[in-house]
Parts: structure tokens; sequence; C-alpha cells
């Protein structure tokens, strides 16, 4: 077991909903809580899968304000996403009160662009509407051909 560096700093809570996984991201974040959180959501995709497409909402409550390497990590988890998966989309909720939502925004804007389906949203409402809409496409994988 490799020892980490540091403590993990923030907090999140992983929710489950039909078709949706939501995770709720409070505080500053480090490498230690990025893996912890990933972990986490990790551990719910085989009961996801089995149940259909499915798709994210990453609800940023608090702040923006990353190092790179979460950014780096968070592109290379969606993009290494195992071939059987039925991930189709992955929302953010970042609402213009979050720290650093008007320099960083546009980071989330383009964070997936190439790998899988993504938008940003300023409210939860909205992103679990777009979730929905995207688990009625076709999925690219041809494990949801379409209703």
């Amino acid at each position: 077991m490799t020892r980490r560096l540091f403590s993990p700093h923030g907090s999140a809570l992983v929710e489950i909903a039909p078709g949706m996984l939501i995770a709720h991201m409070h505080g500053d974040w480090n490498a230690e809580m990025r893996a912890l959180i990933a972990a986490q959501m990790k551990a719910q995709v085989p009961t996801l899968n089995a149940a259909g497409p499915w798709g994210i909402i990453n609800h940023m409550h608090d702040t923006l304000v990353y190092g790179p390497d979460i950014y780096a990590q968070t592109r290379a988890d969606y993009a290494n996403r195992p071939a059987g998966s039925r991930l189709q989309a992955v929302a953010f909720v970042i609402a213009p009160h979050v720290e650093g939502a008007s320099l960083l925004r546009s980071r989330f804007e383009s964070l997936l662009d190439g790998v899988i389906a993504s938008r940003v949203f300023a409210d939860s409402q909205s992103a679990k509407e777009w979730i929905k809409a995207q688990l009625q496409l076709p999925d690219a994988s041809g494990l949801n051909p379409g209703n």
C-alpha cells in the first residue's frame, strides 16, 4: 500500500439517483482528496453499468481553484474508463458565486473535449435535465441502441 504524502484536503459526498452519480465537492482539493473521491465514485460503477447508461454530475460548491494535477487526472480518468463503461455524459455544476468561476469555468467547459459529452451548468436542475436527455441518445459503445 502506498503511503500518502499529505492528508486529503476538501470533502465530497457521493449520491446515487436513477441513471446518475452525483458528487458534491467542497473545499480546495489536493491530489489525495481527488484520489479518495475517485475511488468512491468507481465503487458505484458496477451497479450503475448494470442498470443501463448513466451520467455523472460533479457539483462544485465552493471553489474551482485546484492545482493543475487535479485537472489533468480528472481528464485522464474519464479518458481511460473501461471499455464496458456505460457512462455517457458528465455535467459540472458551477454557480456564479463559486470561487474562481469567472476565470476557471472555461477550463471545465473544455476539460473533457474529445473524451465524453460534457457541459457546465449554473444550477443542479439544468444539469440533471441535460444528463437525462443524454441518456436517451444512442450509446457510443453500442450498448444502448436508442429508444
